[in-house]
Formats: C-alpha cells, sequence, structure tokens
C-alpha cells in the first residue's frame, strides 16, 4: 500500500481507549518508539487530526495510517527472536479450545472468517480481562498459519455474527466498508414490556458522559448528542398469565454508536433483559444474562459479491422463547 493511500481503522463497538493501546492491539507489531514517531509525523492521524499517543479513541473514531504495514510487518518477521518482543498474556491452546473455536464458524473463504461469538466473551483484553477472542485468534492463528484482523467489535455479552478479516487487504475493505455504512446489522432483542407502536424508528442523539453521579456510560442527549437512529420491529409478543410481559425485537441500526442498540431499547421504556447498566434491577430480575444478539450481517466482498451471515441465537435467548411456548426457528 502507497504511503499516499492510507490504511483506514473505524473504531466500533469499544470503550474509550489511549490511541496507542488501541493500534498496537491492531498491530502488534508496530513498536511503541515507531508509533510515537508516526504520531509526531502525521502519518497516524485521528480523525484527520495530528494527536499525541495519549489521546483516546472511541466509536465512530476513524484512524488513518500513512505507512506500508505490510513492509513493517515483514521487517519485524525477519528479526531474529532475541529481538522480538514476547506477549505477556499470550493464549495456549489445547485439543478441546480448538474444536471449540471451530464449533463456532459460521463460514470461511481465503479472505474472512465468521464466527457466531459467544456471550460473556470480550472482543479484546485489557488490565483485568485475560480471556478474549483476540487472543484466541492469535493463538489460533499461529496453529493454523494464519493472521486474524479485527475489523468491528461486539461487547462482551453480545453474541452473534462476528467478522474476522484473513487478509490486509480484506480488513482494509471492510474497515472502509463499516466508515462508508455500507455494513447492514440486525439484531435480536428479548426486552420488559413492549414497543408502541410495535414497528418504528427511534432518533435519540447519543452522548458518553456521566449524569447524576453515575459512573461513565451512553445517555440520550437531544441537544447535544451524536446522531444514532435505530429501526426496530416487534417479532413476536412473549404474553403468559403467569410471567412478566416481554417482547421479542429486530433492531437495525443505522448508526454505529456504542451501546446504540440497547440505549434505545431503554428510550422506549423496553430495556433489554439482562442489561443492568441501562435496565437497572428490572432488566436483571429475569435474568442476569444479556439477552442480545447479533443476528445478521450483510457485507459486499472486495469482489462485489454480496454475502449475508446468519448466527442462531444462543442458549439462554432460545430457553426465554421456550418459556413462554415461542420455537424461534419456526419463526
Amino acid at each position: 500500500m502507497s504511503s499516499k493511500e492510507p490504511q483506514i481503522f473505524v473504531i466500533e463497538e469499544t470503550e474509550s481507549t489511549r490511541i496507542d493501546r488501541w493500534l498496537k492491539k491492531q498491530i502488534p507489531h508496530l513498536g511503541q518508539g515507531l508509533l510515537e514517531k508516526f504520531l509526531r509525523l502525521g502519518k497516524i492521524k485521528l480523525n484527520k487530526k495530528k494527536v499525541k499517543s495519549s489521546e483516546r479513541v472511541q466509536s465512530g473514531d476513524v484512524i488513518s495510517i500513512y505507512a506500508d504495514l505490510n513492509e513493517l510487518e515483514e521487517k519485524a518477521a525477519a528479526l531474529p527472536p532475541k529481538y522480538k518482543k514476547k506477549e505477556q498474556e499470550e493464549t495456549a491452546l489445547n485439543d478441546d479450545d480448538i474444536i471449540w473455536l471451530e464449533s463456532l464458524i459460521l463460514w470461511e473463504d481465503e479472505d474472512i472468517l465468521v464466527l457466531n461469538k459467544p456471550s460473556g466473551l470480550a472482543v479484546q483484553g485489557g488490565s483485568k480481562t485475560l480471556e478474549h477472542m483476540d487472543g484466541y485468534l492469535q493463538a489460533w492463528g499461529k496453529v493454523r498459519n494464519q493472521r486474524y484482523r479485527l475489523v468491528h467489535r461486539l461487547d462482551r455479552d453480545t453474541s452473534g455474527v462476528f467478522l474476522v478479516a484473513k487478509t490486509s487487504a480484506m480488513a482494509t475493505h471492510l474497515t472502509d466498508c463499516f466508515k462508508q455504512g455500507e455494513v447492514k446489522k440486525t439484531y435480536w432483542a428479548i426486552v420488559l414490556d413492549q414497543p408502541y407502536p410495535g414497528i418504528g424508528i427511534v432518533k435519540a442523539p447519543l452522548l458518553k458522559g456521566t449524569q447524576g453521579g453515575e459512573k461513565e456510560k451512553v445517555f440520550v442527549d437531544l441537544k447535544h448528542g451524536k446522531k444514532a437512529v435505530t429501526v426496530y420491529r416487534t417479532v413476536k409478543k412473549l404474553q403468559d398469565r403467569r410471567k412478566p410481559l416481554l417482547s421479542w425485537l429486530e433492531l437495525n441500526p443505522e448508526t454505529g454508536r456504542t451501546h446504540q442498540v440497547r440505549v434505545h431499547c431503554q428510550y422506549m421504556n423496553c430495556p433489554i433483559i439482562g442489561d443492568g447498566k441501562y435496565g437497572g434491577k428490572d432488566a436483571t430480575e429475569i435474568s442476569r444474562t444479556l439477552h442480545l444478539h447479533a443476528r445478521s450481517v450483510s457485507i459486499q466482498d472486495r469482489y462485489g459479491n454480496n454475502f449475508t451471515f446468519t448466527a442462531p441465537p444462543p442458549p439462554h435467548f432460545v430457553e426465554n422463547l421456550m418459556a413462554y411456548n415461542i420455537e424461534w426457528s419456526s419463526i
């Protein structure tokens, strides 16, 4: 890739973090010294502006890198072992881990790997997160002689379709698709009560911060928030005289704000089951497991072919539907 044509990274579904930490997870062979140099020279820009390594990034931000990352990777691979930095928390796979990872595969070709991410597993690690998809993928890549590249995010407790690029060309293509809003995402959720009307569009700008002494989270701010639009429809009302009134919703976010679907459901007074952060005690009385599932993702690959990848819902989602005598696959 020419240095005149930047590689674009679109940040999605992630908590606020330093740009240098985010980049080193995406580009392990980019050392801190070179990263600092690139930032100083403007070869790495955040939202088209020069920034320092301490600048924080969040969902929706765009990072442009004016450097040949493939060349950097080749140079790093050519170094003697004593010059290579050893990973502090390297995931080791056993035979059961490999069987489990293979069971998650929804689709795979020479360019892309599509997995059904389980609920409860973070996409990336942190100071208190030692088990995560990124670690498993790096270890699995060594077993399969393949480098996997993350191109988007799902919340730790959100299950469903998770795209992973197998080539730098596909990674660049997919991040550009996310940037241009060309990726269609469909979520399923089980929520308290029922929205009125049963089908509609939520247009509620979102802002991340604190309110009333609470911990930092995302909330609706009609004056200062960033545009956020979610199309929804009720798939099925869950009604039983002996049980709480629930609804099974299908949601299509037209923008990609952090926690958008969760906050928009709460904004409709229909918080997602298991979402204590935005639904409080009422949402966790039925279950403490988040009932939000990335049902499908539609993309166009770099050859112009259209794909829609679909994931079956996780066991806890299915069990709650069955409690209301609903078989999800029959709807």
